[in-house]
């Protein structure tokens, strides 16, 4: 177990699924929505761990529909990314 682990929360565990996803942003009056896709490598109670070729920032909020149950849209805000070996990996919270 490492540092962050028992900081945690709610245990995550590993998952590896496809994620289509809808970034929505504000850029002054314009609101905007970005279409892309990644990879959901883990999840928690409260929220997954993607990785994506699209540059994630901390704040940004996505939105994707569940493949498991259809109609159930998930919501997350993004607490943290990074950059590795050109992809994106990022922490995101279920709001």
């Amino acid at each position: 177990m490492d540092k962050y682990e028992k900081k945690r929360e709610h245990q995550r565990v590993l998952y590896n699924a496809p994620l289509h996803f809808t970034v929505l942003s504000m850029r002054g009056p314009v609101f905007r929505r970005i279409h892309s896709t990644g990879m959901i490598i883990n999840a928690s109670k409260a929220g997954v761990g993607i990785s994506t070729e699209f540059p994630l920032q901390p704040g940004q909020v996505l939105h994707w529909d569940d493949s498991h149950r259809q109609k159930r849209l998930h919501i997350a805000m993004v607490k943290w990314s990074m950059e590795e070996a050109g992809l994106y990996r990022g922490g995101l919270t279920f709001l």
